[in-house]
């Protein structure tokens, strides 16, 4: 699997997932550094999960929550596929 991602096969776009990951980026300052937070530690999967329930915290409800999980998931994704460096100048 590994080799794959290396040689681009499984590996998103970076154009991609910054623009499904726009939904995040769009919030205000406080409530975006807790999405982003969640993004920068957590693997897609369980920046999903954390996502969601951070949302319902914050009292963002119904496909909004969805949405928001959903654009810190692609972030996270941005992590995993293209590091650390990547992620901090998109999210900057």
């Amino acid at each position: 699997v590994r080799e794959l991602i290396e040689k681009g096969f499984m590996e998103r776009a970076l154009e991609e997932l910054k623009f499904r990951a726009i939904f995040v980026l769009r919030l205000s300052d406080e409530v975006r550094k807790e999405f982003v937070g969640i993004a920068r530690t957590k693997s897609p999967s369980a920046a999903f999960d954390l996502a969601r329930i951070a949302a319902q915290v914050h009292g963002i409800t119904g496909m909004e929550a969805l949405a928001v999980a959903k654009a810190t998931r692609w972030l996270a994704m941005i992590r995993r596929d293209h590091g650390g460096e990547i992620f901090e100048q998109v999210v900057a």
